[in-house]
């Protein structure tokens, strides 16, 4: 039973070492991936490096400028839906402003849809892009609150009136914050025929056929239909048909 017990923590601490070891190979791999798809675009090998690229991303690892490189490419190939979507990647990832230049540029060459910059677009832009941060800012608060209750309650012997009913309404803030920030998402649409239904449904009517490119906001998804945004009216579209800007 002994032998069988040390065995047993012997299997487990290797499992354990392996499991440790696995991110920093995983990310040596990626790291040399990165290289080897960097060396083939400078040698103009542009296909090639995507393809690279691409793996690296579908594993959740990227880098801004490997991003930016994906447009690169994918605009040179005439991909405009693909360009603008990197283009995307790239500016959640770097907050660049010269990616908002080069996206309205090609939105007004190409006569595409959603990226218009008024106030509420920009407020709504950096709402989205700094989501986590207020996330974390607001737990503070609520943390320091919650302290600042306890010690009211249990070391100044007091109801902490003042304090609960901020607690309380940071809590609903919080809940709002997270429910309707994470709706907040855009999608870019990448098929060249893409049908824009009345409802969520191929038997609905077609509102309107649409090219790649266009961006959208996402509202909401029945089955493989996505609820978007289209030209101030709302419209279904099948979620193959769009790519979700998220990294």
């Amino acid at each position: 039973m002994k032998k069988m017990q040390r065995g047993y923590l012997k299997f487990l601490a290797g499992f354990i070492i392996l499991s440790a070891s696995l991110p920093h190979s995983f990310a040596q791999t990626s790291s040399f991936r990165l290289k080897t798809a960097d060396s083939l675009f400078q040698a103009k090998q542009y296909t090639q490096s995507f393809e690279h690229y691409e793996e690296i991303l579908k594993q959740k690892q990227y880098t801004p400028a490997m991003l930016l490189k994906m447009a690169y490419i994918q605009e040179g190939l005439g991909h405009t839906g693909q360009s603008l979507y990197y283009l995307n990647l790239y500016y959640t990832a770097s907050h660049d402003n010269s990616a908002l230049e080069k996206m309205t540029e090609l939105a007004t060459k190409y006569n595409l849809e959603g990226y218009e910059t008024s106030d509420t677009d920009n407020f709504l832009s950096f709402y989205h892009d700094y989501h986590v941060h207020i996330s974390m800012a607001l737990a503070a608060i609520m943390i320091l609150m919650l302290s600042l209750s306890a010690y009211t309650r249990l070391r100044l012997k007091r109801r902490p009136i003042a304090s609960f009913s901020i607690l309380s309404i940071l809590v609903i803030v919080l809940a709002g914050h997270l429910y309707f920030g994470q709706s907040l998402e855009t999608a870019i649409v990448t098929n060249p025929s893409t049908y824009v239904m009345s409802g969520p449904s191929a038997a609905s009517s077609v509102l309107e056929v649409i090219g790649d490119g266009h961006r959208v906001s996402i509202l909401g998804q029945k089955d493989v239909w996505l609820k978007v945004s289209w030209d101030g009216n709302i419209g279904y579209i099948k979620e193959n048909s769009l790519l979700p800007v998220k990294l």
